[in-house]
C-alpha cells in the first residue's frame, strides 16, 4: 500500500494564520516532516503517536541535504503512511516544493499541495504595508535574496525597470548588495526601503528609511534574519498602518497556563501579547481511596473533573450499582465537572463556578447530615477550610515531561485566572526553583489569590470582574505601551 504525501504551508509564522484545510491534515498526519521557521506550536495538531522528524536547516550549520528529505518523504509514504511535509510560508514560494513534489511524482507516490499564506505577504500586512495601492503601486515582484553564487544573480537590469513594489525573501545577508544594485540602476537615494524582522511573529520588528539610509538603519537597529526587504512607494504607509506592532499588548512578554482551547490566550494574542506558558499538572497518579459505608452518606461535594471518573471508576471497582446511590445528594464545584456529572444523568442539588462561590458556600451551610468531599490532593486544603466535611482525596497530580525554565528577566506579568492554574503555577515555580517574583500576578477570584499568598507570592493584582476579559482588560492597565 502506497501512502500519501501532503506538502502543506504553515504560514509565515502566526499559527492562526494556518489554513483550515492545512489544520486538517496535521491532524491526520502518521509522519510531520517539518522546517526551521515553522511555528513550534503547530506541532499541538498532530497526533500522539505521529512521527515528528526535524529538518530545519540552521544557519552555518551542518543541515539536512534536500536528496534526504525527498527519501524520507518517498520511504514513510512507501510504508502506507500519511506524511505531512510542513513547510514555512508557502510550499511553492522559495521553498523548493516543486522540487520535492517533481520528485514525488518520479517515485509513483500520490500527493496533495496545501498552499500558505507567504511571508512575502503577511509580512508586508502586519507592517502596515499595502503591497499594492491605486495609482501607486499597481503591480509586486518577489525575490529570493538567497544568493548562491554569481550565475545565480538577479536581473538586475530586468528588475531596476520594475515599477511596482518589489520584497526580497531571505536577504539579508546581501542587502548592500540589493541597494547597491538598485542605486547603480537608476533608483532614487530617496526610494522607500522597509525592513520587517520576523513579520507575523510576536517578536516582529520593522523599520523604514530609504536607498540611502537604509543599511545604516540595519546596522543600528540591530536587525537580523529572518527579515523582508520592502522597496518601493506603499512602504510610506507603514507608520500610519501598523496595527500589528501597536496593539495593546504587543510584544509584551506574558506568563500563562498552556491550554491550546482556552479563551484566555485568544485574548491576549489578539491584543499582541508573547506568550509563555507552563504546562498543566496532566499526570494523574491515583491515591488509595477508601470509601465510607455510602448507606450512611447524605451528601458528596465533587470538586474536580477527574474525581468524579475515579469515584465512579471506585464504585465499579466495588461492584457498587450507582442506582443504588438515589439516597445521596450530590454538589459539584467548577463549570467542567458540573457538566460532566450532570452528562452522567445525575441533578446536581448545588452548583458553585469556584470553591469560593459564595451561593454555594450559603446552600452547604444549611445541609444536615453525614456529607463527604471528594477532590485531588492539592485542592484538600482549602475545600477543608471552606466546608466543614472529611475530604475523599481520589488522587494527586504531577508534570508529564521535563519542564524548561522561564528566563523571568524578560516576563513582564503572569495572568491566572483559577485558583487551578494557580496551584499548577506554584507547583511548576517549585520545581524550577522560583521562590519569589517582583513582577506583577494578575489573578481573578480570591481562591485563586489566596493559594498564591500561602506560596508566598505577594505581587498579586486582583481583577476588577470575575471574567477573563477583565484579566486582558488589567493586563492593558499595567502594561500600557508608549506609541512608537
Amino acid at each position: 500500500m502506497t501512502g500519501f504525501v501532503t506538502l502543506l504551508g504553515a504560514g509565515p509564522g502566526d499559527v492562526d494564520l494556518l489554513t483550515v484545510k492545512g489544520v486538517r491534515r496535521l491532524q491526520e498526519a502518521d509522519v510531520l516532516v517539518f522546517d526551521r521557521l515553522v511555528n513550534p506550536s503547530l506541532l499541538r495538531y498532530v497526533k500522539a503517536d505521529c512521527e515528528i522528524i526535524d529538518v530545519g536547516k540552521q544557519p552555518g550549520m551542518p543541515c539536512v541535504r534536500q536528496e534526504e528529505i525527498e527519501n524520507i518523504l518517498i520511504t514513510k509514504a512507501k510504508e502506507g503512511k500519511r506524511v505531512v511535509r510542513l513547510k514555512s510560508g508557502d510550499p511553492y514560494i522559495f521553498g523548493r516544493g516543486g522540487e520535492e513534489a517533481s520528485t514525488l511524482v518520479k517515485a509513483g507516490v500520490a500527493f496533495e499541495v496545501v498552499p500558505g499564506i507567504t511571508s512575502a505577504i503577511a509580512g508586508l500586512a502586519y507592517a502596515g504595508i499595502p503591497m499594492t495601492y491605486r495609482d501607486i503601486a499597481t503591480s509586486f515582484h518577489v525575490f529570493t535574496g538567497h544568493l548562491k553564487d554569481e550565475t545565480e544573480a538577479l536581473n538586475w537590469e530586468a528588475i531596476s525597470q520594475l515599477k511596482g513594489t518589489l520584497v526580497f525573501l531571505m536577504g539579508m545577508k546581501h542587502l548592500e548588495t540589493i541597494v547597491h544594485e538598485l542605486r547603480t540602476r537608476g533608483f532614487d537615494k530617496e526610494t522607500p526601503v522597509a525592513i520587517i524582522e520576523w513579520g507575523t511573529h510576536p517578536q516582529q520588528r520593522s523599520i523604514d528609511g530609504n536607498l540611502e539610509t537604509i543599511v545604516s538603519l540595519v546596522a543600528e537597529h540591530a536587525f537580523k534574519a529572518p527579515s523582508l526587504i520592502v522597496v518601493g512607494d506603499v512602504v510610506a504607509f507603514r507608520k500610519e498602518l501598523n496595527f500589528y506592532e501597536h496593539l495593546p499588548l504587543f510584544a509584551k512578554k506574558i506568563v500563562i497556563q498552556e491550554s491550546p482551547t482556552g479563551k484566555l490566550p485568544t485574548l491576549l494574542k489578539d491584543d499582541g501579547a508573547n506568550l509563555v506558558t507552563f504546562p498543566a499538572r496532566n499526570k494523574v497518579e491515583k491515591l488509595t481511596c477508601d470509601l465510607p459505608d455510602l448507606s450512611t452518606v447524605d451528601g458528596l461535594l465533587i470538586a474536580d473533573t477527574q474525581s468524579w471518573g475515579l469515584l465512579l471508576e471506585l464504585l465499579r471497582q466495588e461492584k457498587i450499582d450507582l442506582r443504588t446511590l438515589a439516597h445521596i445528594r450530590f454538589a459539584a464545584i467548577g463549570q467542567h465537572t458540573i457538566k460532566e456529572i450532570e452528562r452522567s444523568g445525575i441533578l446536581l442539588e448545588h452548583k458553585g463556578a469556584t470553591m469560593t462561590d459564595a451561593a454555594l458556600l450559603a446552600a452547604m451551610s444549611e445541609e444536615k447530615g453525614n456529607w463527604y468531599s471528594i477532590a485531588p490532593r492539592h485542592k484538600a486544603e482549602e475545600l477543608a477550610r471552606l466546608y466543614p466535611f472529611p475530604v475523599l482525596k481520589t488522587h494527586s497530580l504531577g508534570f508529564e515531561d521535563t519542564l524548561e525554565k522561564i528566563d523571568w528577566a524578560e516576563i513582564e506579568a503572569v495572568c491566572l485566572p483559577n485558583s487551578v492554574a494557580a496551584m499548577n503555577f506554584v507547583a511548576f515555580a517549585k520545581e524550577t526553583g522560583v521562590t519569589s517574583l517582583d513582577i506583577p500576578i494578575v489573578v481573578m477570584g480570591e481562591s485563586t489569590s489566596e493559594v498564591l499568598k500561602q506560596a508566598g507570592f505577594t505581587s498579586l493584582i486582583m481583577t476588577d470582574d470575575l471574567t477573563i476579559a477583565s484579566i486582558r482588560d488589567k493586563c492593558r492597565e499595567i502594561l500600557k505601551r508608549s506609541a512608537k
